[in-house]
């Protein structure tokens, strides 16, 4: 028994539910003429990829994106923060640039 919930506490250790969130002000939002979505923002000051508008990239599908792009830019008309969420461990400091950047798992608009 007490080897199983060793193996338990391990297998279910933080690190398997770790995630991290970026509260921004979205400072650019660029779709390119292959449909790639790059987005530029505070917690980042480098553009990071999110999507593509023209076929699924690491899961996210086109409708996926394309509401995303129109909810940022939006955000960013507005005035309004955006926040984007990611598994796994990280910050929005050290978000890969362009194509290396993890998917979010979700992207909203916030006060």
């Amino acid at each position: 028994m007490r080897r199983l919930l060793l193996l338990a506490s391990l297998v279910l250790s933080t690190n398997a539910f770790a995630a991290f969130n970026c509260e921004v002000e979205v400072e650019r939002v660029l779709v390119y003429g292959d449909g790639g979505v790059n987005v530029l923002h505070s917690g980042r000051n480098d553009f990071t990829y999110i999507c593509n508008t023209k076929g699924t990239w690491k899961g996210i599908d086109t409708v996926t994106c394309s509401l995303w792009v129109g909810m940022l830019q939006s955000t960013q008309n507005n005035n309004k923060k955006a926040i984007f969420y990611y598994d796994g461990q990280g910050s929005c400091a050290s978000l890969g640039t362009y194509g290396n950047a993890p998917a979010p798992v979700y992207i909203g608009s916030i006060k």
